[in-house]
């Protein structure tokens, strides 16, 4: 059935869908003259449309840029590639707090709703690390890869014990408003899970690959009656504190999409 629950996951709890590439006749020209005042010096100028929102992505002195504005031409948000020299010394001291010595290699600075935020990238010892600041140096998200030694024993013993031998595939520990969360991937008995566990060894959620015949009736009845023609091409069952439900992906022909119920086959969300 399915290899990767991950990217299903992804794609169903993403915010918005996908954007389309439009031609710059089909932009209103209200939108366009807003950002040319604001960039004209802009190269490889390339415009997509996302729900009512305009998308471009540009290049100014061969740094690349990402600018959303609304029907109005209002910029709602503004990403842009920095070179390292450009990175404030409030972000680099944030990071030094964590690491005495790294080698940024990849950096971006983002703008929305007033607020200006820092992200930084770069792999130390051969895994990835990821930082989230504010323009104060304030440090908002902290995410690193991790070998599977770095894993505390109780959370893989815990893992164990509840759901059998697990066989782990990658793994990465995340710091962000004040809690500290392993996200474990891997696989238990041939089947693909992922486990978000805190420091208490706590397990807060945890996404299991199923096969069809390990859908409850209630859920088949529900697609069988609001989605006839519609065939089930992945199923995750997922476990998020006290509450359980289902993730479908229902495709016919070239559609598709993903559906998420209770275990009773009520239809809580359509993405």
């Amino acid at each position: 059935m399915k290899q990767n629950i991950v990217l299903l996951l992804i794609l169903f709890l993403a915010a918005n869908t996908f954007a389309q590439s439009i031609s710059k006749n089909d932009i209103p020209a209200v939108v366009i003259n807003s950002f040319q005042l604001k960039y004209p010096n802009a190269d490889d100028v390339k415009w997509k449309k996302k729900n009512s929102n305009y998308l471009v992505d540009f290049k100014v002195n061969s740094k690349l840029n990402n600018l959303i504005l609304d029907f109005k031409g209002n910029v709602l948000k503004h990403s842009q590639d920095l070179y390292v020299s450009e990175v404030p010394e409030a972000v680099q001291e944030a990071i030094r707090n964590k690491l005495a010595y790294f080698d940024m290699h990849d950096a971006d600075r983002y703008e929305e709703g007033g607020k200006i935020t820092y992200e930084i990238r770069f792999k130390k010892d051969g895994k990835n690390n990821y930082f989230w600041t504010d323009e104060k140096g304030t440090l908002l998200k902290y995410r690193r890869e991790l070998n599977n030694d770095e894993i505390p024993l109780a959370i893989v013993n815990l893992i164990t014990n509840k759901y059998g031998e697990f066989d782990i595939d990658r793994s990465k520990y995340v710091e962000e408003n004040g809690k500290n969360i392993y996200i474990i991937r891997g696989t238990i008995h041939d089947r693909d899970h992922v486990f978000n566990v805190d420091d208490k060894v706590k397990i807060i959620s945890h996404y299991k690959d199923l096969q069809n015949d390990e859908i409850p009736d209630p859920v088949l009845k529900a697609i069988a009656e609001f989605y006839k023609g519609f065939s089930i091409r992945d199923a995750d069952l997922v476990e998020d504190g006290n509450r359980t439900f289902y993730i479908l992906n229902l495709r016919k022909a070239n559609e598709q999409f993903y559906v998420r119920l209770n275990e009773n086959g009520k239809i809580l969300e359509v993405k």
